[in-house]
């Protein structure tokens, strides 16, 4: 991961990387669901995510991140976050009730990705998830994909990816729009049956593509239309020409 662009200021409450509302607005409505009493964020940056799962109840929080985050910069005490090699794979001793991977997946390279979601998978029987859609834009994004993309690597290991989340924060102006546009619940098969609310989201429409207005107004100008363009217009031709071929 390009450790230059990532620096004090991003991760500030001005910054581009800082989520606490996010964070304050979605926990409660997980926290509904699942009740977790064990945290793991994959990425987490300077740990807000697991600051605010700790303030609803989270006993056990653990921060993964790489080495670019300056241990000055946490919100969570240092001794609760892990530095490695993200686009490595990686192993813990212990499982967590939820595992987070939020606007993480597109800093790593495409080849990192099965990595990602393999160590993913290992850490927890759900996963809150979200990842950048093409066009969407921000600091070193290096594989901006469709959700299709990673539903498909979730079931190479049993988990289902269950659009409950976004209809729940989707015109919530306190969380930000990438995440209102990515959010994804991802669930082990085996655990699905053992919440009437999974149960229900697996006859949700699945293969939604959904583009969020704050996306789309950011996306569309010509600059950034000139920047973002020809590697996206490759990503999204390759999705088209998959979904139409099976549907045929």
């Amino acid at each position: 991961m390009k450790t230059s662009s990532y620096d004090a200021s991003f991760y500030s409450r001005e910054g581009s990387g800082d989520s606490f509302g996010s964070a304050q607005a979605v926990v409660p409505l997980i926290n509904s669901w699942v009740q977790p009493r064990s945290v793991v964020d994959v990425g987490c940056g300077t740990g807000v995510w697991l600051s605010v799962f700790r303030e609803y109840g989270a006993k056990r929080i653990l921060g993964i991140e790489g080495t670019h985050v300056d241990p000055d910069w946490l919100r969570i005490s240092k001794d609760s976050i892990r530095f490695i090699d993200l686009s490595q794979p990686f192993e813990m001793e212990e499982t967590f009730d939820l595992a987070l991977c939020l606007e993480v997946a597109e800093h790593l390279p495409e080849r990192s990705a099965p990595i990602l979601v393999r160590s993913l998978t290992s850490l927890a029987p759900i996963i809150l998830f979200s990842a950048a859609i093409p066009l969407q834009g921000g600091t070193h994004h290096v594989n901006e994909q469709w959700p299709e993309y990673w539903k498909r690597m979730f079931e190479r290991h049993h988990f289902k990816m269950l659009d409950l989340v976004r209809k729940e924060i989707w015109k919530n102006s306190a969380v930000k729009s990438w995440y209102r546009q990515n959010m994804f619940l991802v669930v082990r098969e085996d655990v699905i049956p053992q919440y009437e609310r999974f149960r229900a989201a697996e006859s949700f429409a699945d293969d939604l593509l959904l583009i969020h207005p704050d996306t789309l107004e950011r996306q569309l100008g010509l600059r950034s239309i000139a920047r973002n363009l020809p590697k996206s217009i490759a990503r999204a031709t390759r999705f088209l020409v998959r979904r139409f071929w099976k549907a045929g």
